[in-house]
């Protein structure tokens, strides 16, 4: 018998530890509800859990921007019905000023409602906004622009030494675009003799800009819309020219730009839908210089009027596929999303009736382990009575 050292009593202190230490973690996943409250419970899980919180709080706000997207959609087209019932007005008034029966007084009151309906119409077309952003003004619209820019050349000759030649075209923020810091004229030009379109175009940043299609000139410089570009900045354009004369200026671009609305509607980078808005005003609709003070003139009006009738309807028919794309999609990031807290849920949290049976059942080793620990102590007591 050893009195020096209790080994009983270190035996059960350490089963008695150990139990204390379970104990705790139940305790505090019980509190918690949680299973995994610190890195060290299950690493690989917990940091998939971080990453499925994140996608869930993503979701959230993209599922903003979706009902947000329907709101602009919804409010856009309230403006659209209220344009159409105008123009089924305008409608109306072109066939009634088509009779050959009205006098001149009669028409010129036809064309002063007619007037006022214009001007109403336009004036919804620019007033019609969300959070500020004109909606059905065109601004929303796909629109298109062409700059023809040509250098000017100070100093040349006819004869030019084949070899590759760089034009670097900038825009500063007033709008203007220059050349080696030179300004470019906006005039026509005409190039030939280059070769490999593949080559021509370069971005300075080519993480904001893509080439998007390619054309291959002829090669009397007559094709100018050779390549198309979509990003920001800098572009820079590479010609070649081969021996041969120069006709001309010898540059062209032709530059397009789209203003149509994105809304990000997933959690990664180019999940988008673009919806283009058209544009509500009389211009856009051909409507506007509409003429009712003669019979002819009535005429032409009705094919005018016809012809907005069919351009309000193919705009009304464009948002309601907007609207109900972007429900389809509200309908599936809730599905995604439930998902997702569903797998969240599965890997972190507690699953209450199991843990509170570890939780009893530690709380009763805990309590056999300082019995034991005190019996384990009174042993070595026993060599007390060896030496009475």
């Amino acid at each position: 018998m050893k009195i020096n050292s209790n080994i009983t009593a270190y035996i059960t202190n350490n089963a008695y530890a150990q139990n204390e230490k379970r104990l705790g973690a139940a305790t505090g996943r019980l509190s918690s509800g949680y299973k995994l409250n610190t890195a060290g419970d299950d690493p690989a899980n917990f940091a998939i859990a971080a990453k499925l919180r994140s996608m869930i709080k993503g979701l959230d706000k993209v599922k903003t921007n979706t009902t947000t997207g329907m709101s602009v959609l919804e409010t856009a087209e309230a403006a659209m019905m209220e344009t159409q019932d105008m123009v089924h007005r305008l409608n109306e008034l072109a066939i009634k000023s088509s009779n050959g029966t009205l006098s001149s007084s009669d028409r010129q009151t036809i064309q002063d409602e007619a007037n006022q309906l214009i001007k109403e119409i336009d004036r919804i077309a620019e007033t019609t906004e969300f959070n500020g952003m004109k909606l059905v003004n065109g601004f929303f619209n796909d629109r298109g622009y062409t700059n023809e820019l040509s250098v000017k050349v100070m100093d040349y000759s006819e004869q030019v030494q084949a070899g590759k030649y760089a034009v670097n075209l900038t825009k500063d923020a007033n709008g203007d675009y220059h050349l080696a810091n030179s300004g470019v004229d906006t005039t026509t030009g005409q190039y030939k003799g280059y070769k490999d379109a593949d080559k021509l175009v370069g971005m300075t940043d080519p993480t904001k800009a893509t080439i998007l299609k390619e054309t291959v000139p002829n090669e009397d410089g007559t094709t100018t819309d050779f390549v198309t570009v979509k990003g920001v900045g800098d572009v820079q354009i590479r010609f070649e020219v081969e021996n041969g004369k120069i006709t001309g200026n010898p540059l062209e671009l032709n530059l397009t730009g789209r203003g149509s609305m994105r809304l990000q509607v997933g959690t990664e980078e180019g999940e988008v839908i673009s919806a283009s808005i058209p544009s509500m005003t009389t211009t856009a609709m051909g409507l506007a210089g509409i003429d009712f003070r003669s019979k002819e003139s009535s005429y032409e009006a009705i094919d005018k009027v016809n012809n907005a009738i069919a351009y309000v309807n193919r705009a009304r028919s464009t948002m309601g596929a907007y609207e109900n794309r972007l429900e389809n999609t509200e309908t599936f990031l809730d599905a995604y999303n439930e998902n997702v807290t569903s797998s969240v849920s599965r890997i972190q949290d507690t699953d209450m009736a199991e843990m509170m049976i570890e939780f009893t059942s530690m709380q009763i080793l805990s309590q056999a382990g300082i019995s034991m620990l005190a019996q384990a102590n009174e042993a070595p007591q026993a060599a007390l009575q060896l030496l009475q």
